[in-house]
This record gives C-alpha cells, sequence and structure tokens, in this order.
C-alpha cells in the first residue's frame, strides 16, 4: 500500500514531466513557423542559393564555438536563467530577421540565434533531468524522451503548417510570430523551471576560450584513439555534407514545381516528418541485433544516396520527386537511432561529452563544406542537379559502415560462401 511520502513523490514527480514537457513544446512551437519557408523567404529577400547555404553554414560554425561558454554558463548560474537569455537572444535574432535585407545583417542574425540555441537546448533537458532526479524518479527516461520527441514533432508540424499559411499573405511575417513564440518561451520559462538547487559551480570564465581549445584537442586526441568512433565520425560528416543542401533546396523546389502558394511548404514540412516518425517507429519494432546492425546501415545510407539521386532525375515530375523524398524521410528515420546508439555503445562514460563533441566537430566540417559546395553547385546547374550530387556524396558512407562490421558477422559470411 502506497504511503502519504510515496503519493506525495508521485505528484511531485508528475508535476515536473507536466512542466517539462509544456515548455518543450512552447519552444518547439516557436521555432517551427519557419520550417519550410526559411529559404524562401531568403531568395525573396535577394539570396541566391549559395548565400543562402552560407548563412545555414553560419550557424553550425557558431554552434560550435558557443556550446562549451554556454553549457558552462548553465552550470554555474542556473538552466532556468540560461533558457529565458537563450529566448531573449532569440527574439532579438528572429526580428532583425524580419527586418533584414542585406547578405551581411543575415550572417549577423543568425549568429546571434546560434548563440540563442545553445543556450536554451542544453538548458531545457539539464533542467528537466536533473529536477527528476532531484524528486526521485527512478528507471530509465526512455519513455519519458520518447514523449518528448512526439510533442516536438506535433508542435513542430502545427506550427510550420500555421507559418505557410501566414507566409503566404506576407513571407515575412512568419518571423514575427516566431519572436512572439520565443518571447511566451522566456516567460514560461521563468514560470515553470522553478526549484533549481543552488549549484556549487565555480566557473572562470575567463578560462573558456581555453577550455573550447581543450575540448578540440583532447577529442582529437581520444576520438583518433577509437576506430569506431573515428569511422562513425567521418560517415556521420559525409552524410551531413549531403543532407544539409538538401534541407534548404527543397523548400524552393517544390515552391517553384507546384506554384502553388508558400502554403505547400508547411505541408510538405509534415509530410516529412511524418515519415521520420514512421521510420522511428519501424526501429522499435525490429529486434535489435548488433552482428547485422553494420549490414542494415550500410543498406540504409546506400538506399539514401540512390533515392537523392532519383529525386534529382525525377527534378521535371514533381509528384514523383515528393514520393521519393517521403520514403528518403522513412528511411532517415530508421537510420538516425541506429547511428546513434551505435556510436554511444563506442564511447566510454567518463569521456562521452568529449568524445560527442569530436563527433559534432566532424560533423559541423562536413555540414559546413556541404551547404557552401551544394550551393555552388545549385546555382549553377540547378537543384535536381545538387541533389544528384548529394546522392553520390551520400554514397561514399557505406564503406565507413560496411567496414565496422563484428568479426561475428565477418566470419558468418567467410563460412556461408566457403560452404
Amino acid at each position: 500500500m502506497a504511503t502519504t511520502g510515496d503519493n506525495a513523490k508521485d505528484a511531485a514527480i508528475r508535476g515536473i514531466i507536466r512542466r517539462y514537457c509544456t515548455v518543450v513544446l512552447i519552444y518547439s512551437c516557436a521555432g517551427g513557423f519557419l520550417f519550410g519557408i526559411y529559404p524562401i523567404f531568403l531568395r525573396s529577400r535577394g539570396l541566391n542559393q549559395f548565400e543562402i547555404n552560407s548563412v545555414l553554414a553560419t550557424f553550425f560554425i557558431v554552434v560550435f564555438l558557443t556550446d562549451v561558454p554556454t553549457g558552462a554558463f548553465a552550470d554555474a548560474r542556473g538552466r532556468r536563467r540560461s533558457f529565458v537569455i537563450g529566448a531573449i537572444f532569440r527574439v532579438i535574432s528572429w526580428i532583425i530577421y524580419f527586418s533584414a535585407h542585406r547578405f551581411p545583417v543575415f550572417l549577423l542574425a543568425e549568429t546571434i540565434d546560434g548563440i540563442g540555441t545553445t543556450f536554451c537546448n542544453g538548458a531545457i533537458d539539464a533542467w528537466g533531468v536533473d529536477a527528476l532526479d532531484d524528486a526521485g524518479f527512478e528507471g530509465l527516461k526512455d519513455h519519458l524522451f520518447s514523449r518528448l520527441s512526439q510533442l516536438s514533432s506535433l508542435g513542430l508540424m502545427g506550427s510550420a503548417i500555421i507559418g505557410g499559411y501566414v507566409a503566404n499573405v506576407n513571407i515575412a511575417w512568419p518571423w514575427i510570430l516566431g519572436a512572439v513564440g520565443y518571447a511566451i518561451s522566456a516567460i514560461t520559462g521563468a514560470i515553470l523551471m522553478h526549484d533549481e538547487k543552488p549549484r556549487a559551480v565555480r566557473v572562470d570564465f575567463r578560462a573558456i576560450p581555453m577550455q573550447v581549445g581543450g575540448r578540440v584537442r583532447d577529442g582529437l586526441r581520444l576520438g583518433f584513439g577509437i576506430r569506431p568512433v573515428v569511422m562513425l565520425s567521418a560517415a556521420g560528416a559525409i552524410t551531413l555534407a549531403a543532407w544539409a543542401p538538401y534541407w534548404l533546396e527543397w523548400p524552393l523546389f517544390f515552391h517553384d514545381r507546384y506554384a502553388a502558394g508558400v502554403w505547400i511548404v508547411g505541408w510538405i514540412y509534415s509530410l516529412f516528418t511524418m515519415g521520420r516518425m514512421i521510420g522511428a517507429e519501424i526501429v522499435v519494432r525490429i529486434a535489435a541485433d548488433e552482428v547485422r546492425r553494420a549490414r542494415r546501415v550500410t543498406m540504409l545510407v546506400i538506399c539514401s544516396g540512390a533515392l537523392l539521386i532519383a529525386a534529382g532525375r525525377l527534378g521535371d515530375r514533381a509528384n514523383f520527386a515528393l514520393a521519393v523524398l517521403f520514403v528518403l524521410n522513412v528511411i532517415a528515420g530508421v537510420s538516425a537511432p541506429l547511428i546513434a546508439s551505435w556510436l554511444n555503445e563506442h564511447i566510454p562514460s567518463e569521456q562521452r561529452a568529449t568524445l560527442l563533441s569530436f563527433s559534432s566537430t566532424f560533423q559541423t566540417l562536413g555540414g559546413s563544406v556541404g551547404l557552401l559546395a551544394g550551393g555552388y553547385v545549385a546555382d549553377v546547374g540547378g537543384i535536381p542537379i545538387g541533389w544528384q550530387m548529394a546522392g553520390l556524396i551520400a554514397l561514399c558512407a557505406a564503406p565507413f559502415y560496411w567496414t565496422l562490421r563484428p568479426r561475428l558477422e565477418t566470419t558468418a559470411v567467410a563460412l556461408g560462401s566457403v560452404e
């Protein structure tokens, strides 16, 4: 029979989960108004594809450089304060975007947004997990994070559709919606992200530049010493180099082909998001198999590259290209959790942050190079040609996964060939 203390603990945990989900949902909705229409807005303000891709490349670089300083601030000054400051940064950024018409101003706005993003993202999860642990939450949090992922996806889908319809009236208004959303997020976080324990962390902010450099050095030293981490990180860099330009190009492609108004992009984004959710559900329903994982991921990567090439070849047939890209997103929904789990299994817990930063460094570099190269190709040859190039790049990741087959699988394949 449950005691009064147990009931109070359960009520406290349920309250924290409700607050955690509320903050995540509102924050996700705020960012979704521009999903899909972002590159269309930049093009309407006079940017070519190379410049559009350069803006996102700036975001990648800023996030990498500010990850350590903002994390240190959150540990030292509190997660709620960090989240509120980050949301305010994003409000400022989105207001600048609304009024900007020149490429350097967009780079400034993206820099501010990247700083705000790093203030916010880690702070939400750090506050939620710490609050649950302090309240006595026991067991794994897999189901909780699954529910948070679903809420985030639903919030993004809903606001993306609204943003598409609003942009159909005025392409710049979704930035105001997003700024208002982040302002509401800041207020919500200030109200709901309470009951943090006083933190005894002492951070010397003057030493943070050295910490960033130290993270890079330590990550490179440790990462290159673990072969699976190197191979998976290199494959991730290649994959992001292929996918990053696609993220900015498909809205422009379908907006031009369908000529039905900006609203169509919000619905297509929702379709692709549902594809990723379907893929994630497939992962839950298939049996985990370490022996066959390398083969599975390799085949998924090959299929992804082939589908990108096929979408580029179908540039004159938008409906067929849309169907191909939906399947591509289903495959991405399957492969992403498999690869993330695979990488984490090869990282010692005491070095997890450093080695994840090592992998992130690879992906940041790959994504930035891919964005710049993809933007140039799209300007010269068109978006369909860019997708074909991206597909060829994605295929280059397959050998990295294939070489990580477990010895047991390699032996079994050899025996099968002998028989």
